[in-house]
């Protein structure tokens, strides 16, 4: 029996305009946070990995794609946002809260050897490594790897995440060699 193929899109932006359709195809579509360039990187949402801290609550105002929240079936959460969302409700049920799947990070940063990764790769070392992996073949799209190193460590924007840049980088050439998960171009 064919294993059913999950996709998690990053924030990067398309350039393959086709990209929106083969993200679309798939069985299983994770994003990310603000879902930067849903349209251009496809509109299917099947979870997100959300997390609520000040600087997507207060710069970003709960991103630009919030009220795609309400639609979601699957969200996941960091435990310390998990607990610390305490405006949910304007963004969704509650029984979507109920369901809020708390990821287990520890997988990526042992993984990693860094603690302040971003959220992409919590996400992605949480799907490697509990049931969904079980269920899902995991493929990625809209992840910067080949520049990720310079981009965490020296763009202001990733400041929180300096120093995690050639961590990450690495273990996402790393999980892509050791074929646990397939990567779709995004150029």
């Amino acid at each position: 029996m064919r294993k059913p193929n999950l996709i998690l899109v990053g924030n990067k932006p398309p350039v393959k305009r086709k990209l929106a359709s083969i993200i679309d195809s798939f069985d299983f579509v994770v994003r990310v946070n603000r879902m930067n360039y849903l349209g251009p990187a496809g509109t299917k949402t099947d979870g997100v990995f959300y997390e609520p801290n000040w600087q997507l609550n207060n710069v970003y105002q709960g991103g630009e794609n919030k009220d795609e929240l309400s639609k979601i079936n699957q969200l996941f959460m960091r435990e310390h946002w998990y607990n610390a969302f305490n405006n949910w409700s304007d963004y969704i049920s509650q029984e979507q809260y109920d369901t809020i799947e708390v990821i287990n990070e520890s997988y990526a940063i042992e993984a990693a050897k860094y603690e302040k990764l971003t959220s992409s790769i919590k996400v992605l070392g949480h799907l490697l490594n509990s049931h969904w992996n079980e269920k899902y073949n995991i493929h990625i799209t809209c992840l910067d790897i080949e520049n990720r190193a310079y981009l965490l460590d020296n763009e202001p924007t990733w400041i929180y995440h300096k120093g995690g840049g050639k961590a990450e980088q690495e273990y996402l050439i790393n999980q892509i060699k050791l074929k646990n998960i397939i990567r779709i171009h995004e150029e």
